[in-house]
């Protein structure tokens, strides 16, 4: 496994274009997984499960690699933010907001994490600034965003705080990719064992006395979706988002957000017949449209750098 060690940010090689797509394929599956594994479980058991189960097989590949583990105190605490963030949080935030919407919905209103990244990166990096085009792509992205919480608002019956949950999920993705850029120089995967354990320690305490596994009643594909869903879109796919942000940046790792929209849709069309609204379509095009716009090259930023 590839360690990273960049200091600086290197323009996007067709493997990692390649590994963008591949991560982007697994995450649009992951909506899917989490429509099959709410008819049994709970949202916090699955984000518990989900962050046990994929810390176990990265801490196992860690030990099987003989990886050493060199942590001081600052980041261990950027780890149990990252963990919070990365994992922890948005999980439980998603499989509450699916409770309430489809998957190709959590999906595209997911899509926006990439204009937070935008937002947060101006003032969180030195290297991923602020620009015009930035601004104009973040403006459409917001109005995708407004149409779809439109339609929940409408729709009522719980929609719209789905919706808001899922939004939130997006804003803790997004600060989360710009805290791993701070851990550059660890190992990808000590950086995602680390996270993933962090999160544990968060979680299975709250799943111990919120939904006890003695007391879980589950069926074959409910627990088949679980697992793939810790072992897919959470252990692999994590690996890949971490060597993504870390070698190319947080800004191009939101590129992600063109490709699991439309995998996401898919996957819901082809093995839960979901048939996209005409305001899920709309919101998709403006989300679609900010984010290209959004990662157009320039070299006039809003504001000069500030030191950090």
């Amino acid at each position: 496994m590839q360690e990273i060690n960049e200091t600086t940010l290197r323009k996007p090689l067709l493997r990692d274009h390649l590994r963008l797509l591949t991560a982007a394929a697994i995450w649009g599956s992951s909506f899917l997984l989490n429509a099959v594994a709410l008819g049994d479980f709970t949202p916090v058991a699955i984000a518990s499960y989900r962050v046990l189960l994929a810390a176990v097989i990265i801490c196992l590949v860690c030990r099987s690699m003989k990886l050493p583990v060199k942590l001081d105190r600052r980041s261990v605490l950027l780890l149990g933010a990252i963990g919070l963030l990365n994992s922890a949080v948005p999980f439980t935030l998603i499989g509450w907001g699916q409770l309430r919407i489809d998957s190709a919905t959590t999906a595209i209103l997911l899509a926006s994490s990439p204009f937070f990244t935008l937002l947060f990166s101006h003032f969180m990096t030195q290297d991923d600034r602020f620009s015009w085009p930035k601004l104009t792509g973040l403006i459409l992205g917001f109005l995708g965003v407004v149409v779809l919480l439109g339609q929940g608002l409408l729709q009522g019956g719980g929609g719209l705080s789905g919706m808001l949950a899922v939004v939130a999920a997006g804003c803790c993705y997004s600060i989360s990719s710009l805290l791993i850029r701070r851990l550059k120089g660890m190992p990808t995967l000590l950086l995602v064992a680390g996270t993933l354990v962090a999160g544990c320690v968060v979680m299975v305490p709250i799943l111990l006395l919120s939904s006890p596994p003695w007391e879980q009643r589950w069926h074959l594909e409910t627990a088949g979706a679980l697992a793939v869903l810790a072992i897919g879109p959470t252990a692999i796919a994590y690996v890949l988002r971490a060597q993504i942000v870390q070698i190319n940046g947080a800004v191009y790792m939101s590129n992600v957000g063109y490709l699991i929209p439309l995998f996401a849709v898919f996957w819901g069309w082809l093995f839960l017949s979901q048939q996209p609204s005409l305001a899920m379509w709309v919101a998709l095009l403006l989300i679609l449209a900010g984010i290209a716009i959004g990662q157009r090259r320039t070299d006039r930023p809003l504001a000069s750098p500030v030191t950090q």
